[in-house]
């Protein structure tokens, strides 16, 4: 079970950080552009991107405590 939840943890941050530096690339990207469909682009980016990382951070946190329980 250790194994197990080690791997889920790992690989919800992992995927936790791959979702906000891509809405963080987009961002930027629409920053330098300062073009309003840049933005555009960036909101919607962003719509599409919160309820993944809030998911993502969910499971990351559960995934921590099982790994800390399982560690007693």
């Amino acid at each position: 079970m250790g194994e197990m939840s080690t791997a889920a943890l790992t690989t919800a941050v992992g995927a936790l950080l791959a979702v906000v530096a891509g809405v963080g690339v987009v961002s930027l990207f629409a920053e330098w552009r300062g073009v309003w469909s840049s933005y555009f682009l960036m909101e919607r980016t962003i719509a599409a991107g919160a309820p993944l990382a809030a998911a993502l951070a969910v499971l990351a946190l559960l995934s921590g405590f099982v790994v800390v329980y399982g560690a007693r």
